[in-house]
Parts: C-alpha cells; sequence; structure tokens
C-alpha cells in the first residue's frame, strides 16, 4: 500500500506535469475556439466563413451573464476588503490548527456556502483561500486555492442549483423538442443527494491526503503577498484619507456631498427593504441577480461614504479583468456549436455506441466533454438538452435519470474548466495551471461516485 507521502508525491507530480502543457486560461479558450471551428469545417461540413458568423454571432449571446459576473466579483470584492469583513476573514483562516485541516476546512466551508448558491461559493472561497495563505503556516497555497474551486464544484448541486433552475426555464423549449407535456423535477433525487454527499467526503478526504508537508508545501509567492498587502493597505489609506477630509472644517458641497455618511445610509435602506421584502414574499429564493444586490448594498453599508465605496470598486478591477477579456470567446464557441450542427452530431455518436444500460454513463461523460466547449448551463442545455431527451425517449429509458445523468456530468467537468476559475484566479493571483492537476484528480473521484449513484440509486 502506497503511504501518505507516496500520494503526496505523486498528485505533486502530476499537478506539475499538467502545469508543464496548461496554457493560460485566455490561450486555453482561444485554441478551444479554433477546434471548434476546424471541427465545424471538417466534421460538420460547413463553410469556412459560415463557421466565422457563427462565431460572431455567439460572442453576444453571454453579455449579461458576462456584466453579472464582473458585478459579482466587484460587490465581493468591496464587501470583503471593508475593515469589519477582514476580522471575519481573519477568525475563519485562524481556526484551523494545521495546514492539512486548513485545506480540508476551505473545501467544506466553499461547499456549504455553495449550497446556498454557487456565486457565494466562489467568492467567500477565493477570499477566504487568500487570506488563509497568508495567515496558516506551511500551507500549500496551489493545493489550497484548487479546494475552494472544487468544494465549489461539490456544492453546486445544492438548494439554489442552477441547472434544475435551468431544466425550469427551458422546459417549454425540451417539452416542445421532446413531445412531452411536463418534464421531471427532480433537483434532491437520492442519487443526487447521496452523490453530492459522498463526492464532498471523497474529495475532502483526498485533499487531505495529497496536502504536503510544510517542507514540501509551495507558499504565495513574494510578489502575490506585496499584492495582498499593497490592496489591504489602499483600504486603510482611503480611511485615513476619509478621516483627514472630515478634519479639514469647511469644504466645498459638492466634496461634503462625497465625503458624507447620508447619502449611504439611506440608499443602504433602500436596498436593505427591498431584500426583506423579496425573502419574504419569494422565500430563501437567491438568485444570481438577488445575491449581487445583496452583495453591494453590504458594501455600500460597510463603506460609509460615497467615495470610501468607489475607491473599494476601483481596486476589483483587476481582478475582474479576466472575465471581460474571455467570456466573449467562450460564447462564441458556444455559437459555433449550436449553429453548426456539431451538437447533434455529438450526441448522434453517443447514442450510436449507448444501450439502453451504458446510456447514463456516456451522457455524464457527453456532458463533461461538452462543458469545455460550453460551459454555462444554460447553454448547456439549450445545446444539447432538447437531443439528449429526445434519445432517451428513443432508447425508452427512465427520463428523470438522464437529465440527472447530464446534469451532474455538466456541472462536475465544471471542476476541470478554466472558465469557471476566471473569478477565483482574479482574485487569488494564480493561473488555472498551477491548480489543474489536482483538480483533475478530483474530477476522478467525483465521476466514480456520480456514475455508481446514477446508475444503481432511484431518480
Amino acid at each position: 500500500m502506497m503511504r501518505p507521502q507516496g500520494f503526496q508525491k505523486m498528485a505533486r507530480k502530476l499537478n506539475l506535469r499538467a502545469a508543464y502543457f496548461i496554457p493560460h486560461s485566455f490561450l486555453f479558450v482561444i485554441l478551444l475556439t479554433f477546434l471548434v471551428y476546424f471541427l465545424g469545417i471538417l466534421v460538420a461540413y460547413q463553410g469556412p466563413f459560415e463557421m466565422v458568423q457563427f462565431w460572431v454571432q455567439g460572442v453576444w449571446n453571454l453579455l449579461s451573464f458576462s456584466m453579472q459576473m464582473v458585478l459579482l466579483v466587484a460587490a465581493g470584492f468591496s464587501v470583503a476588503s471593508a475593515p469589519f469583513s477582514q476580522r471575519v476573514l481573519r477568525f475563519l483562516a485562524s481556526l484551523p490548527s494545521s495546514s492539512r485541516k486548513g485545506v480540508v476546512f476551505l473545501a467544506v466551508f466553499t461547499a456549504l456556502c455553495s449550497l446556498l448558491h454557487w456565486g457565494l461559493g466562489i467568492i467567500a472561497g477565493a477570499f477566504l483561500a487568500r487570506e488563509m495563505g497568508r495567515r496558516v503556516p506551511g500551507i500549500d497555497y496551489p493545493l489550497l486555492v484548487a479546494s475552494a474551486f472544487i468544494g465549489m464544484a461539490c456544492g453546486n448541486l445544492g438548494l439554489f442549483a442552477s441547472d434544475p433552475l435551468v431544466i425550469r426555464k427551458a422546459a417549454p423549449i425540451l417539452e416542445k423538442a421532446m413531445g412531452s407535456a411536463a418534464l421531471p423535477q427532480i433537483p434532491w433525487s437520492p442519487a443526487n443527494l447521496l452523490g453530492s454527499i459522498l463526492g464532498l467526503a471523497g474529495v475532502t478526504a483526498l485533499l487531505g491526503l495529497i496536502s504536503p508537508e510544510e517542507k514540501e508545501a509551495t507558499p504565495p509567492r513574494p510578489d502575490l503577498l506585496e499584492r495582498f498587502v499593497r490592496e489591504d493597505r489602499a483600504e486603510q489609506v482611503t480611511l485615513a484619507a476619509e478621516r483627514e477630509v472630515r478634519r479639514n472644517g469647511k469644504l466645498p458641497f459638492g466634496v461634503w456631498l462625497e465625503h458624507s455618511r447620508w447619502p449611504v445610509w439611506l440608499i443602504s435602506v433602500m436596498g436593505f427593504s427591498y431584500i426583506v421584502f423579496w425573502f419574504y414574499g419569494q422565500g430563501f429564493a437567491l438568485n444570481l441577480n438577488t445575491l449581487i444586490f445583496v452583495l453591494f448594498t453590504l458594501a455600500l453599508c460597510l463603506h460609509d461614504t460615497p467615495m470610501h465605496f468607489l475607491q473599494s470598486l476601483e481596486n476589483s478591477a483587476r481582478a475582474a479583468h479576466g472575465i471581460i477579456v474571455q467570456f466573449p470567446f467562450y460564447a462564441g464557441t458556444q455559437g459555433m456549436l449550436a449553429s453548426s450542427g456539431l451538437a447533434a452530431l455529438a450526441t448522434a455518436w453517443v447514442l450510436s455506441a449507448a444501450g439502453p444500460a451504458t446510456y447514463p454513463t456516456l451522457v455524464y461523460f457527453h456532458a463533461a466533454v461538452l462543458n469545455l466547449f460550453a460551459p454555462t448551463s444554460g447553454g448547456a442545455w439549450e445545446v444539447q438538452g432538447p437531443l439528449v431527451g429526445k434519445a432517451a425517449q428513443t432508447l425508452e429509458l427512465h427520463l428523470p435519470r438522464v437529465i440527472q445523468a447530464f446534469s451532474a456530468g455538466e456541472m462536475m467537468g465544471n471542476v476541470i474548466h478554466p472558465f469557471w476559475t476566471i473569478p477565483l484566479m482574479g482574485i487569488c493571483g494564480l493561473s488555472v495551471r498551477d491548480i489543474l492537476g489536482y483538480c483533475l484528480m478530483a474530477f476522478v473521484i467525483l465521476s466514480a461516485i456520480w456514475i455508481l449513484c446514477l446508475n444503481f440509486l432511484p431518480v
């Protein structure tokens, strides 16, 4: 039997080997764009310029979601930079007593946050990871950041998981394509519930096993630590400037307004009144827009003047730039995949190789591979949802099992996709190559657990 040191060395070697081959996430999406472009020409028999048209038309399909993600990172950064939030983060970072416990703690913490909403998992996990990287002695920073990302993916099939919501939103299209009067609602089936619990248990055991000893750990780079200190100092400088302005006595009216507390207080009261109204009327229905609004209202409340609030948002620009640049390329790839007919061909290949016993497993891996090209849940269901459902009907399979297999494969595929690491990497200051080897190991464990659950448990 391999000793723990053997697992640690193997995991480290795998991560370093993956880092050798994996480019920056921006180069990754460009290579994906080229791959889909040439596949559309060679496999789907589309014209070269037709593929360019499909690409450009698709570029604009994620603008709304891109802006949501930018606002999520900006609002989360603003909340995390406030003095009160810094004290909370330092307290949480002090709870683990060792580097191994720190890695496991962060994965579980992020998964629990993601049960409420995956956006909360991204933001909370990212900022706690960078705080723990500075505070927990001897911790391996790449593995720590990987644990935040893996935990977010494990908790993604939670109370407000995106796929059940997307299925309900896309129900009219899917029902029309499949000729079904109603689609099943399966967010908390036994397979789903046990898959989530066992998946989290499996990856936390893995993370604890491969967490290296202090002498083998990779700490945050000195330039990263300087950047984090600089960002903390920016908040302190802003607070000192606010105090200096107030000490200056009489000010021009416009300057006085900029540094007054009452505009922020009034806006915060309006925001919190709507939040109370929303949750009172809708129940605990936490969608992405509501989460962003809650974070922005908290940020306004925690930064007590308009200029203080704006300064905190200005510091978040670095963390959000990857979203602005890369999301349109992923949207273009999705557009080519859907419009060229490649998606339909891929489903036909899976159907031709599948039988009633193997179709759920093949659908799981099909969804995970598709996720590389169409990484948003909405995009995946729009491209392949009706095709997968019709194939299930052709094989006379239990439709909820097939839908669950596609949903699980698409979500577990997020574990190895640079798309969802973009906000995390922007906040933590790493590249996807620094963590992908660890994510691949987690994907193998999660896939084994989910395939067993999907094939042998009731849905």
